[in-house]
């Protein structure tokens, strides 16, 4: 699918603008390099929703056990290795609070899969994304997630890609400023962005995702 970069950044300067923000009409293009495939996603998705569930205090080997039976576990970054590897010693409190951002990314990702109808920026995690993704709990596996998936067109995914960028941009701007920001909060924007920076980014580990503005 051929995309009008151009025409996208200005569709999105036009939404950052009218939101009372400001935008930077130097900004570049984003580097784009097509979509992952929604198997790549799909585990993805999965093994952050297990991880969650530790900053919720499951125990590390349950949800290591979880990944392993479905063969996930080689997809898990260092971050989360070094958890799932913890043995009988507690989580940190920086860990947890790390893991609990991951489900501004999983609100994003499950959007990406055709999963989540109402992604918007200026609006919180919906209390049904737990019904979006494999639980544990209940022990589900990611079919569940293969079953849903309806994945967007490249076009979809570029333009909250750039419009998350721009809006990032902002953000940054206004901290670095000594501005308080009421409207949006960076970090939801951020961890958003880097969900969707890694699907256009299919080369890129997870971990290695640039949100430089």
């Amino acid at each position: 699918m051929a995309l009008n970069f151009f025409q996208i950044k200005g569709k999105s300067e036009k939404i950052i603008k009218k939101y009372g923000a400001k935008i930077n009409p130097n900004l570049p293009i984003i580097d784009y390099q097509g979509v992952r495939n929604s198997d790549d996603i799909i585990k993805r998705v999965t093994i952050m929703a297990g991880m969650v569930y530790i900053a919720h205090q499951a125990p590390p080997f349950v949800i290591k056990r979880w990944i392993e039976e479905q063969g996930l576990y080689q997809y898990v970054t260092g971050f989360e290795k070094g958890i799932l590897e913890k043995g009988e010693r507690k989580v940190t409190s920086t860990e947890v609070k790390r893991l609990k951002w991951y489900i501004e990314s999983l609100w994003a990702l499950v959007w990406v899969l055709g999963i989540n109808n109402t992604f918007h920026f200026n609006e919180p995690v919906g209390d049904n994304l737990i019904q979006m993704v494999p639980d544990v709990r209940k022990k589900q596996d990611f079919s569940t997630l293969i079953a849903k998936t309806f994945m967007r067109n490249d076009k979809e995914i570029y333009e909250q890609v750039d419009l998350y960028y721009r809006l990032h941009w902002y953000l940054v701007g206004e901290r670095l400023k000594g501005i308080k920001q009421t409207k949006f909060d960076e970090g939801t924007i951020m961890e958003r962005r880097k969900a969707l920076e890694w699907v256009v980014n299919p080369i890129e580990n997870w971990d290695e995702i640039d949100l430089s503005t």
